[in-house]
C-alpha cells in the first residue's frame, strides 16, 4: 500500500474507526476499538463469532476502515481484505474487557456467560488507501 501525508499518525491517533462490510449491495458500518499502531500492517479487531460483521466476512472478504483525519471534515478510508484469525491467534491477543464494558448500559461491567470458543478476531490487511476531502 502507497503512503499516504498523515495517514499513520491519524490512523495512531484513532481509538476507534469504523470497519464497513458489504452485503450484497448493502453497506453496514460498526464502530470497532482501534488496538492497532501502522495502517500499513495487518490490523485486528476482536468480536465474536456469529455476528453479523463475521458472517459478512465469509461471503465477502472487502471491508473499509475509516477514521477521522487532522482537518476536520477530513477523512481517511483503507479497503482492505478481511479474514478470520486461527485459534492461537485469538488466544494470544483477545482480552475479557473487549466485548463487555459498555458505557451506554447502566451495568457498565459484567462477566460473559458466553464461552472462550465464541472469542473471534478479525484481520484487515491494508489494500489501498485514500483521504476524502469536503466536497
Amino acid at each position: 500500500m502507497d503512503r499516504i501525508e498523515g495517514l499513520g499518525e491519524a490512523f495512531k491517533g484513532a481509538k476507534v474507526v469504523f470497519l464497513t462490510t458489504f452485503r450484497g449491495e448493502e453497506e453496514r458500518s460498526r464502530q470497532m476499538t482501534n488496538f492497532n499502531e501502522s495502517p500499513y500492517e495487518t490490523m485486528w479487531f476482536p468480536t465474536e463469532e456469529g455476528t453479523g460483521k463475521v458472517k459478512d466476512i465469509e461471503k465477502n472478504h472487502n471491508v473499509l476502515v475509516t477514521f477521522p483525519a487532522v482537518r476536520e471534515g477530513d477523512f481517511y478510508e483503507i479497503e482492505g481484505e478481511a479474514s478470520m484469525a486461527d485459534r492461537d491467534f485469538v488466544e494470544q491477543k483477545w482480552r475479557w474487557w473487549y466485548l463487555y464494558w459498555r458505557p451506554t448500559q447502566k451495568k457498565r461491567f459484567w462477566f460473559s456467560p458466553l464461552s472462550a470458543s465464541r472469542r473471534a478476531i478479525i484481520n484487515v490487511k491494508p489494500l489501498k488507501a485514500r483521504l476524502v476531502g469536503r466536497s
